[in-house]
């Protein structure tokens, strides 16, 4: 463990603002797109062009996580996260500019949005990394915690805030960004000054190993976003699909062959890191498609406008602060998280289930009591499962961690939305009128079941020993 004399709590403060302000860019657009798009001459088209400002953020964000977090072990997890803020800060500058810049169009928008993610996927690929490395193991769990938490209610808030934000200029959703990101830098470079420990002799970077990462990733990610579009088995459908098991096969060849491979084979091996991950994923998958439907069902059910229905979901979100940081505190004095991320995945499962019985006339304190459980549960498992995981990791691993958890966790936010949406859309009825409850109640049971998959899962798992040294296995 690196010495220093940083502040922990401003540190931590950072690394929260910095996941939290990525996380909101991936849902803050969402409400501004049709105005994007009436400005942008789009309206009235074809939206698959305006589309590509959330696809693209999602794609580059995915996509090089794992490169990322190998870089910051070798180079420096600070390096990594300050370039990221910068590189997301100015971005977002200069997509705020392209509204009120008439020769710059969609077009520009989109390229910029790319950059926007690369900068975004490298903030979130060493946050978790830079908790185990910058703050003492006694506050770790609290730590994990709130930057896990953070990452959630980014999305959550993301509605909320955008819809607020477009009522004066589309543009000031990436404005706000700037000031963020500076602050950002200002304290890493202040306050960050714990001495990382890096290898002498840097390795060489497996280049081959994130090109076949890229090949994997970057089908699967956009055959999840519109798959729905193109058609699940149309023919560029199975060729995504044939795209991403050609990169996964290659990818499960190389990594073991590699001299210092992307990803760690030992720790896809251990079956507490694994099923932890696997675990994050899965209520990651579950949450990310109940936001994508929830906005639609206060909306056009319960007649909610755009700022009424975002504070509503602030109620989820009030529920992870409530039960994660909680959480996070009984594991650094315990060691216990197992017995949280079990119990978790089930309060999950109970939340989803209370908004399977959502209809037209239901109350709004029934609505936000299941949001506020699910919200609960979602943060003692999160939180758990993070923490558990990282407690088997050897020395120097906490990075490739890192970059393996915030993957699993994006490409589970990625499947949620086009599993849960899919549900949606075959379950309304058409005729004689429109009804979109039973697509409501399809998909939040589909959200109950990847849950209790989680549960299972977690009744795997097994706490390792407080006092074990992390380089014992």
């Amino acid at each position: 463990m690196p010495s220093g004399t940083g502040s922990n709590k401003i540190i931590l403060f950072v690394l929260v603002l910095g996941t939290f302000m990525t996380a909101l860019d991936a849902t803050i657009v969402s409400v501004a797109l049709p105005t994007i798009a009436e400005e942008m001459g789009e309206a009235g088209h074809d939206t698959s062009n305006i589309s590509w400002v959330l696809l693209i953020y999602t794609l580059m964000l995915c996509c090089f996580i794992l490169l990322w977090s190998k870089i910051g072990s070798t180079r420096g997890y600070k390096k990594v996260f300050v370039t990221g803020i910068c590189v997301f800060s100015l971005s977002s500058l200069a997509i705020g500019l392209c509204g009120f810049i008439d020769s710059l169009g969609l077009a520009a928008i989109i390229c910029l949005r790319a950059v926007q993610g690369l900068g975004a996927g490298m903030c979130v690929a060493v946050s978790l990394a830079m908790v185990s490395t910058y703050l003492p193991p006694e506050v770790r769990g609290t730590s994990i915690g709130a930057v896990t938490l953070a990452a959630s209610a980014g999305s959550a808030f993301g509605p909320a805030i955008g819809g607020v934000l477009t009522t004066f200029h589309w543009s000031y959703i990436f404005f706000i960004n700037v000031p963020i990101g500076l602050l950002c830098v200002f304290l890493c470079m202040r306050y960050m000054n714990v001495k990382e420990d890096l290898p002498t002799v840097r390795p060489k970077l497996d280049i081959l190993g994130a090109l076949l990462m890229l090949l994997l990733m970057f089908p699967l990610i956009y055959y999840l976003n519109v798959g729905k579009d193109i058609g699940w088995t149309s023919d560029e459908g199975l060729l995504l699909l044939l795209l991403v098991f050609a990169g996964a096969g290659f990818l499960a060849w190389w990594e073991p062959r590699a001299k210092d491979p992307l990803i760690s084979m030992r720790l896809i091996r251990d079956r507490n890191i694994n099923r932890a991950t696997i675990v994050g994923m899965l209520l990651f998958m579950a949450m990310a498609g109940s936001y994508l439907l929830l906005p639609y069902y206060l909306q056009f059910v319960q007649g909610y406008e755009t700022m009424q229905y975002g504070l509503i979901l602030i109620a989820n979100s009030v529920g992870m602060m409530a039960s994660g940081p909680l959480v996070g505190r009984i594991a650094d004095r315990t060691g216990n998280n197992r017995v949280f991320v079990v119990a978790g995945s089930l309060i999950t499962a109970l939340g989803f289930f209370l908004m399977t019985m959502f209809k037209v006339d239901t109350q709004l304190w029934f609505i936000l009591l299941a949001l506020f459980i699910m919200g609960a549960g979602m943060g003692m498992a999160l939180v758990g499962s993070t923490n558990l995981a990282f407690g088997y990791i050897k020395e120097g691993e906490n990075g490739q961690l890192s970059g393996l958890t915030n993957t699993f966790r994006q490409a589970g936010s990625s499947a949620g939305v086009a599993i849960l949406n899919a549900i949606f859309m075959g379950s309304i009825i058409i005729e004689p009128t429109i009804n979109l409850i039973p697509g409501f109640r399809h998909a939040f049971f589909a959200a109950v079941l990847i849950s209790m998959l989680g549960f299972v899962f977690a009744m795997t798992l097994k706490d390792r020993p407080k006092e074990a040294p992390l380089s014992e296995e």
